[in-house]
This record gives structure tokens, C-alpha cells and sequence, in this order.
């Protein structure tokens, strides 16, 4: 990992998701965020996504129990619980944190569904390999550009980010010639979803003076394509991340389209691109 720092947005009411190893989490309600005696860690500092780094810290240690995911205005915490209290509510909701039970039974990969008590497929992208089982995205067909999967700084100065965010490989479009304004590359989804919320999870780095536009949308069928996020022009340096809420079927198609800006100072890259069976936290 970089030691570069990472802004978030929340498109929707979130917390950041994923992880190096894809592990099981369930929501189980509000607790308080006053100090609570069986906290036995809280972690304020992430070198990659809070709730893959937080997760992994609970999944490692076997007194841990569940993940309490904070957010004080703005300051994102989470807490490692190492034994479980009943009737821990409160009705001040800026005082509260949310609780996730760590599930270790579906293994990697998976997620387990306390409602249904089945496990879900975990969709992850980390593009640290050209075949990805787990990923749900590839080329579209229906672009102008691909996609390049890339290690380090792209080729071109003043744009483009110094590395990936996570692993040593991400994604990018490469604004230099032959690449003029409006071209675009899609990555779009291949797999058959449940009817259902999922929650999306991602990294970008749009660093470049004329940077163009990157887009999340939806499709369902031959309906006009849905745009649930859409960020354009240059934002600096640092990696962000965005989490959204997606409802899907099995006739929703899922498109990250980068859209190239003015002059090749317009690379945009994604990395660590994650499709939880979920709603965002």
C-alpha cells in the first residue's frame, strides 16, 4: 500500500467497504458511542478502505466479535467488540454507532445472509490478475477505448495517479493520442443479479487540468441508462472512494464509464472496485 491518503463521499448514507480479504459482515443494529467496556481496540487511521481494514483486524483475532462502524462529523472511527451485549440502542442518533457481527462461516469470497442463512457471492475487481474470477465488470463493446490495466505511474506528466490504491495494479484510460475530447471507455458488469440492494464500493483518482468525467449508472433492459453517481474535472492527487447504493435484478446492467476531457491531461483510473450483497452500512 501507498502511504497516500484518501478523501470519501457518501453518495448515500455509507461506510466504507471491501477488503484484502473478503470477509463476512451482518448488521445488527445501533449501539451508543459512548465508551463501551468491551471495545478492546478503536481505529482512527486506514491505510486502505475502514471496513476491509477493521474487518480484517476482527477476523485475525479470535476474541473479536463485531465491527462498530462510527461517524462524528464527519470523523469516520471503528471499534473491534470482543464480547456482545444485548439491548445496546439509544435514540439519539448522533451518538450511535452501527454494529456488524463478523460471520466466519462462507469462507472467502463470501457473504453471509443472516435473514436468508445463506451465503452470497462477494464480487471484488482488484485487476491484481488478468483473470478474475471473482470480478464482475469487463470491456464493453460499446465505447470508443478499453481500459488499460496498469502497475505505477501512467505515461504521461501532470495526470494519472503515481500508483494503485490497493495492490500493485488498477485501471485507467489513457488520454493521449489517438484519444480525443467525448471518447469514452466503459467497464460494464457480466453476471446475473438477485432482485435486490447491493452496495458498491470504489476508488478513483481523477488528477489532470482537463480532466474529463467519470459515471456509475444502471441500466435495466433497453431503459435509459440511470446515473446514480458522476463526478467531472480534476481532483487532485489523492485517491477517493465512493460508496452507493444499487438496487438491482436480473436484468440490471451496472456501467463505470470514463469519459476523456479536453487535451491528454485527462487520465482517470478505478482500483479496488468492490459489489457487496448488501446494503451500504
Amino acid at each position: 500500500m501507498g502511504e497516500d491518503r484518501y478523501e470519501s463521499e457518501t453518495a448515500y448514507p455509507a461506510a466504507e467497504s471491501s477488503g484484502d480479504n473478503c470477509q463476512s459482515l451482518y448488521y445488527d443494529g445501533e449501539v451508543p458511542k459512548s465508551s463501551d467496556l468491551y471495545v478492546f481496540e478503536t481505529i482512527t487511521t486506514f491505510p486502505y478502505s475502514m471496513m476491509a481494514f477493521c474487518t480484517n483486524r476482527c477476523v485475525d483475532n479470535l476474541e473479536c466479535l463485531a465491527v462498530d462502524i462510527c461517524d462524528s462529523n464527519g470523523e469516520k472511527s471503528c471499534r473491534l467488540v470482543r464480547f456482545l451485549k444485548l439491548n445496546l440502542t439509544t435514540t439519539d442518533s448522533s451518538k450511535t454507532c452501527r454494529r456488524y457481527k463478523v460471520d466466519k462461516r462462507c469462507g472467502y469470497g463470501r457473504h453471509y445472509d443472516e435473514i436468508l442463512k445463506e451465503c452470497k457471492p462477494l464480487y471484488v475487481c482488484d485487476f491484481e490478475t488478468i483473470t478474475e474470477p471473482s470480478c464482475f465488470l469487463e470491456e464493453s463493446q460499446n465505447d470508443r477505448f478499453n481500459w488499460n490495466r496498469y502497475s505505477g505511474r501512467t505515461g504521461s506528466t501532470s495526470t494519472g495517479p503515481s500508483g494503485a490504491k490497493v495492490g500493485k495494479y488498477y485501471k485507467y484510460i489513457e488520454a493521449s493520442s489517438p484519444r480525443v475530447l467525448g471518447d469514452n471507455a466503459k467497464l460494464v458488469s457480466n453476471r446475473v443479479f438477485k432482485d435486490e440492494t447491493y452496495c458498491l464500493s470504489m476508488y478513483y483518482n481523477m488528477y489532470g487540468q482537463t480532466t474529463g468525467t467519470l459515471k456509475i449508472q444502471t441500466r435495466t433492459g433497453n431503459d435509459t441508462a440511470v446515473t446514480h453517481w458522476k463526478k467531472s474535472d480534476g481532483q487532485g492527487t489523492k485517491w477517493h472512494s465512493i460508496e452507493l447504493y444499487l438496487p438491482l435484478n436480473d436484468n440490471t446492467e451496472i456501467i463505470i464509464e470514463a469519459i476523456r476531457g479536453s487535451n491528454f491531461y485527462s487520465d482517470i483510473a478505478v482500483d479496488y472496485i468492490v459489489l457487496w450483497p448488501i446494503a451500504c452500512p
